[in-house]
C-alpha cells in the first residue's frame, strides 16, 4: 500500500469525521488552522504526527533500521539514503511543518492563560523531538524556526542547540511542577503518553535530559554545566518507571480511521514482504558465528526470537533461489551483489513479527502469511523505554559517570526488555509470554559473557543488548553506533572464511556464499531534503561528505 496515500486518508478522516472514537484518532477538525485553538486537539494531533514521524511505513524507521542492521532495504542498500530519498523526509516535514508547529501553538496559547500543564507537555516534546533532529541532522534552524516573517531560517550549531533543549526542558520542568497548573485546565485522553498526570511527564523530562547529557558525555566542555546538571539528576534520581514507557501505542481498531501499526499494514495486507530482516541481526540473537564470528552472544539462543520474526517455512524449500538460510529463517543480504536477492519469494521469506509490528508470533509450524488474518497491529512505537533507561544508567556506570553497579543495572535491563515483549504478548490472545525461568536463563548466559569480558567487551555487550531491545528505534540506536562504536555492525571481513558463509545445504536453489558489494562508508548524519529545504532555504547548504562527523558530540 502507498504509505503517503494512507496517511492522507487517515489525515482527511481525522479532520472531517463528525463522531467520535474511542481510539487515538478522536479528532474532528484541522487543528494546523484553528480559529480558536483547542488545546486538546493541538496535543493530540501533535503527538500522533511525532510518533508517525518516527516510526515505519514512509517514514524514517525504514531506511535508518537498514542502517543500523536490523532490517536489509532495497531502498536503501549499502547506506544509500541519498538526498531525494522519500521516507527520511516525510520524517522531517512531520516534525518541522506538523508536529513542532503545533507544540509552539499550544505553547503560545496555554501559557498565557495559566495552563502549564499543557504548556510543560509541549515544552518537553518540543525539546525531544529537536533533539531527534539534532542527532539525526546536525546543524538545523532553531531560534529562527517558526518565526513570523521568517522564511530562510538560519541553522544553528548542534552544541547551541543541546543546550538551549536543556534549558527548555527545565523550563518545562518548572511549568509541570508549578502548584497553581493543577487547579487550571489539563489534558486527560488528549495525552496519549500519560493521560495528562504532570509527575510521570516530570519523570520523563527528567530521562529525556539524562538522555542528552549521556550522548553529550564525550562533549562535556559544549554542554553549559555538564557536571552540575548531571549531578543533580543523578541526585534527584526521578526517572521512568517500569509502566511508565515513553511510546506510542498503535492499537487493534480499523474504524473509523485504521490504527493499526504501520509495518502491520504493510507487511501483512497484501501478501508480499515489506520488511527483510538482517541476517546479522538474526545471527547476533541467535548466537551463530557465520557472519559474526565474534558475536559477544555466540552460543546463546535469545528466547525474544520467536516474537521478533515469523518463519514463513517449515523444513520446505524456497519459492525460488534464495540468498541466505538459516534453519527456517530467510532474508537477504546488505550490499548485495548476488543473483538471488531480486527472486520473489513471499511466500518464504522472514516475516517481522509479534514484537515488532502486532504481526504473528512463530509457533514453529511455519503457516504463510495471508493478510490480515495473522496478528492485530496492537504494539507501541519505542521511544524511550524503563529498559532503555536501565542501558543507558549501565553504560554511565561502566564509564565511571555514576557509582553504581554496571552488571546489576544491565540485568535489569535485561529483565525489563523482555518484560516489554510479554507487555505486547499480552494484546494479542493465545500467545504464551516468555516465561520467568526463559527470561533468568537468557540473563545469567548473558552477564556470564559480560563477566568475561574485558571493559571495551562489556561496553559493547549493554550496548548490543540495548540495539536488540531498541528494535524499530532506530534514531537511538543510530546515535548510539556513531558515539561507542556498537554495536559492532556487519563487516564481510568478520565473516566465516571463505566469505559469507551461508547455507549449510546447499541446493540449487541456493549457493554457498553471496558476493557484496564494496561497503560504503559509513554515514555520520542525514542529507537535508533537497526540495523542501537546500532548494528552496539559501541559508541551507547541503552537506557534501557524510562521512566525517557533523553532529558535536560525535567524537
Amino acid at each position: 500500500m502507498n504509505k503517503t496515500v494512507k496517511y492522507i486518508l487517515a489525515l482527511f478522516v481525522v479532520m472531517v469525521f463528525e463522531s467520535c472514537t474511542e481510539g487515538w484518532l478522536d479528532i474532528n477538525k484541522d487543528p494546523n488552522v484553528p480559529t480558536t485553538p483547542e488545546l486538546s486537539q493541538l496535543l493530540s494531533f501533535s503527538e500522533l504526527n511525532m510518533a508517525n514521524s518516527l516510526s515505519q511505513g514512509n517514514f524514517i524507521g525504514n531506511n535508518l533500521s537498514g542502517y543500523v542492521h536490523q532490517l536489509v532495504s532495497r531502498e536503501t542498500q549499502n547506506y544509500g539514503m541519498g538526498t531525494q530519498a522519500n521516507n527520511p523526509y516525510n520524517s522531517w516535514n512531520y516534525m518541522y511543518r506538523y508536529a513542532l508547529v503545533d507544540f509552539d501553538a499550544i505553547i503560545q496559547n496555554a501559557e498565557p492563560e495559566g495552563n502549564l500543564i499543557y504548556t510543560g507537555i509541549a515544552k518537553t516534546l518540543k525539546a525531544y523531538l529537536f533533539s531527534i533532529m539534532v542527532d539525526l541532522w546536525g546543524d538545523v534552524p532553531y531560534s529562527e524556526f517558526n518565526v513570523p516573517g521568517v522564511t530562510a531560517p538560519k541553522p544553528d550549531s548542534s552544541k547551541d542547540i543541546y543546550n538551549n533543549l536543556i534549558a527548555l526542558l527545565e523550563e518545562a520542568k518548572a511549568d509541570l511542577e508549578n502548584a497553581e497548573a493543577e487547579n487550571l485546565l489539563k489534558p486527560g485522553a488528549d495525552d496519549f503518553f500519560y493521560a495528562g498526570d504532570a509527575a510521570k511527564w516530570v519523570k520523563l523530562n527528567n530521562t529525556i535530559q539524562l538522555k542528552l547529557l549521556l550522548q553529550s558525555r564525550k562533549a562535556k566542555s559544549d554542554i553549559s554545566e555538564w557536571k552540575n546538571k548531571f549531578d543533580a539528576l543523578i541526585a534527584d534520581s526521578k526517572f521512568i518507571a517500569s509502566d511508565e514507557d515513553f511510546q506510542f501505542w498503535y492499537n487493534a481498531a480499523t474504524n473509523p480511521a485504521d490504527e493499526r501499526h504501520p509495518a502491520y499494514i504493510d507487511e501483512y495486507a497484501g501478501g508480499q514482504v515489506t520488511y527483510y530482516v538482517s541476517p546479522f541481526f538474526y545471527e547476533i540473537m541467535r548466537g551463530s558465528t557465520l557472519n559474526a564470528i565474534d558475536n559477544p552472544f555466540a552460543g546463546i539462543n535469545d528466547p525474544r526470537i520467536p516474537y521478533y520474526f515469523y518463519n514463513q517455512l517449515n523444513g520446505d524449500e524456497s519459492q525460488n533461489p534464495h540468498e541466505y538460510r538459516n534453519g527456517d529463517f530467510m532474508s537477504i543480504f546488505f550490499a548485495s551483489a548476488g543473483p538471488n536477492s531480486a527472486h520473489s519469494n513471499d511466500a518464504s521469506t522472514t516475516k517481522i513479527g509479534l514484537y515488532l509490528c502486532g504481526g504473528q508470533y512463530d509457533d514453529g509450524e511455519g503457516t504463510t502469511i495471508t493478510g490480515f488474518r495473522q496478528g492485530n497491529g496492537a504494539a507501541p512505537h519505542k521511544m524511550i523505554t524503563y529498559a532503555a533507561l536501565k542501558f543507558m544508567l549501565a553504560e554511565l556506570a561502566l564509564t565511571g559517570e555514576i557509582n553504581a553497579d554496571a552488571k546489576v543495572l544491565l540485568n535489569e535491563g535485561l529483565a525489563a526488555a523482555l518484560a516489554h515483549v510479554n507487555s505486547v504478548v499480552a494484546k494479542q490472545t493465545g500467545v504464551p509470554a516468555i516465561s520467568q525461568a526463559n527470561i533468568t536463563q537468557f540473563a545469567d548466559a548473558v552477564l556470564a559473557k559480560y563477566d568475561d569480558a574485558d571493559d571495551a567487551g562489556k561496553l559493547r555487550i549493554i550496548m548490543t543488548q540495548k540495539w536488540i531491545h531498541n528494535v524499530f528505534n532506530p534514531v537511538d540506536s543510530y546515535t548510539d553506533y556513531r558515539r561507542t562504536g556498537y554495536p559492532a555492525l556487519f563487516d564481510p571481513q568478520k565473516t566465516q572464511n571463505p566469505g559469507y558463509g551461508v547455507n549449510p545445504e546447499v541446493n540449487d536453489k541456493s549457493a554457498a556464499q553471496v558476493p557484496l558489494e564494496n561497503i560504503a562508508s559509513f554515514p555520520r548524519s542525514l542529507y537535508y531534503p533537497t526540495t523542501s529545504e537546500t532548494n528552496l532555504n539559501p541559508n541551507m547548504q547541503q552537506k557534501t561528505n557524510l562521512s566525517t562527523p557533523f553532529v558535536f558530540w560525535d567524537k
